[in-house]
């Protein structure tokens, strides 16, 4: 059986000028890019966003131009909770991986308590490192899969 995995992204600056696109589709900053080249859709996606908050990747959104500030990432903490807790309590993951900045992070402050109780990886550093990472993580989910096939 493959595992389940959980991938949590912030929103990037970068985005495509459309309408009612999935959420994914949307951003095309570094971490994006990079989940195009690896076979991702056995990977559940979930991104902090600065407008929208906490969503799924596969839900339509639209571009705006907000960015994540201190004071808006605790405003979205007590529903990003929530909704982090509905994702969590419907599905069975064998790890998180969290890849987010600092301000990013305080979104997740409501949230830390529940998140121990998972296999939560914290990704740490400045971008580049933070690239390297998810990078690294991609490829471990993906030779996970074919050893299990």
């Amino acid at each position: 059986m493959i595992s389940k995995h959980l991938l949590i992204l912030p929103c990037s600056k970068r985005k495509k000028k459309v309408e009612n696109i999935n959420a994914l589709d949307l951003y095309d900053g570094p971490f994006y890019r990079i989940l195009k080249n690896y076979n991702y859709h056995k990977i559940d996606i979930i991104i902090i966003s600065a407008k929208y908050g906490l969503i799924k990747s596969n839900e339509s959104i639209s571009y705006y131009d907000q960015r994540m500030t201190k004071e808006r990432a605790k405003e979205i903490a007590g529903e990003t909770r929530s909704r982090l807790e509905a994702v969590l309590c419907s599905n069975k993951y064998e790890s998180i991986f969290i890849n987010l900045g600092k301000t990013y992070m305080l979104a997740l402050d409501d949230s830390q308590d529940m998140l121990e109780r998972y296999n939560a990886y914290y990704v740490r550093g400045r971008i580049g490192e933070r690239l390297h990472q998810l990078k690294s993580w991609l490829c471990l989910i993906r030779s996970e899969e074919v050893l299990a096939s």
